[in-house]
């Protein structure tokens, strides 16, 4: 019996050191994987935050996507939170990739080459050494992650008119005729009995409502921001223009305010900068080749940009007839400061209204009342609102030619 004992007793102690051992093993590969954790969560995060700076800066707020500029920040926010270096990039790998890849590698990838919609990051694999899981045959352990953002689809706008503000929008029994193009208005729109809108496709943020829209107006079809937002301000060929009193006979400058004459003035080729108020009263004719007016804010002797939601010079041509075809800054002919928030009245009976060349006031009230036709051409109505008033005409053809794109947006982790 005590022999017995006496084995049982060192059983017990080769027991205990095997669960020694074993228990060892469990302790170190338990701090082996907290550190593969701890790294792993480390690169997710830098995943994350590389494919979101990634998607920030793909259109920061403009319609075309700037693919290398993400990668850029892609690469930065990686550096920054991974010490991921180019090396790193170079020889990265991913099974997963999106359709578009640039230079940089598959492992910042993108869904469409021209558009782009998704970003895809995935980190260069990270390998981290165990301490104690040699003992059970495992050495190293491979941390390998990656995050795809994704934006909501831009929209695209048509128009040769662009009706950029909140609204209601009221053309009552005005007439509005778009060829070759398309109307887009912000917030809402409505017609009276008489009223009728045709173009080659209409589109409204809210809703539309009246008597005819040719073809029917597409509602709730989103916001369109400024399609000139990118637009220099002042232009470029303001500079070195001298103040001048007489528009009629002092060519291209800085004016303030002018009343014309009950008579044809016809201004020489160039820009005119307008600082006051310009009045065509009954009679008055003014007509223009080459010529581009543009109204902004301060003085004829210091002329500057208009400060937000400021009134600065502004074009009255209720009552006279006005013939005129841009150039001086090219497209436009009648070009307001976009914060310029006074009115642009090319309303009243006149003979003629003829603009060639397009018309931008994108903080204004657009004024287009009376009983004749207002025909432009070779150019779109970028304004903040439409006032129409009387059995008016609005006829628009040949514009831009080109669609306006509202870039992709709602930035959001997708996985």
């Amino acid at each position: 019996m005590r022999d017995r004992a006496r084995d049982e007793t060192g059983a017990v102690t080769l027991l205990v050191a095997g669960c020694a051992v074993v228990l060892l093993l469990v302790t170190g590969l338990v701090v082996d994987l907290g550190l593969a954790r701890d790294v792993r969560a480390q690169s997710q995060s830098a995943a994350d935050a590389s494919a979101l700076a990634a998607g920030n800066i793909l259109y920061d707020g403009t319609s075309l996507p700037d693919v290398p500029g993400a990668v850029a920040a892609a690469q930065a926010y990686a550096s920054a939170n991974l010490d991921v270096s180019a090396a790193d990039w170079a020889s990265c790998t991913d099974t997963e990739r999106l359709p578009h890849t640039t230079t940089a590698g598959p492992c910042i990838s993108f869904d469409d080459a021209t558009q782009p919609s998704v970003v895809r990051v995935r980190m260069p694999t990270r390998v981290v050494d165990t301490h104690f899981g040699g003992l059970a045959g495992v050495s190293t352990v491979s941390i390998a992650t990656s995050a795809q953002v994704a934006l909501l689809p831009g929209k695209v706008f048509e128009c040769a008119l662009c009706v950029l503000g909140d609204g209601p929008h009221d053309i009552g029994n005005g007439d509005v005729t778009v060829t070759g193009s398309g109307v887009h208005l912000n917030g809402s729109v409505s017609l009276n009995a008489q009223g009728k809108v045709v173009a080659d496709h209409i589109t409204v943020e809210g809703s539309a409502s009246g008597h005819e829209f040719v073809p029917a107006a597409e509602m709730h079809a989103g916001r369109m921001d400024d399609p000139l937002a990118s637009l220099a301000m002042p232009p470029a060929a303001m500079a070195g223009l001298s103040a001048k009193t007489d528009p009629c006979t002092g060519g291209p400058g800085v004016y303030g305010a002018y009343v014309f004459p009950k008579s044809t003035c016809t201004l020489a080729p160039g820009l005119y900068v307008l600082t006051g108020e310009w009045v065509l009263s009954n009679n008055s004719d003014l007509r223009g080749a080459g010529v581009t007016l543009y109204a902004t804010c301060g003085t004829a002797a210091a002329p500057r940009v208009c400060a937000a939601q400021e009134a600065g010079g502004e074009l009255d041509a209720k009552n006279g007839d006005l013939q005129l075809s841009g150039g001086a800054v090219p497209g436009f002919t009648v070009l307001y400061d976009r914060n310029n928030t006074s009115d642009l009245s090319l309303q009243g009976n006149g003979l003629t209204t003829s603009v060639e060349g397009s018309v931008y006031a994108a903080s204004a009230k657009f004024y287009a009342n009376g009983n004749t036709v207002r025909a432009f051409r070779n150019g779109s109505i970028v304004v903040d609102s439409i006032d129409f008033n009387g059995n008016i005409r609005l006829d628009i053809a040949d514009g831009f030619g080109r669609t306006w794109q509202r870039p992709p947006g709602g930035l959001h982790l997708e996985r």
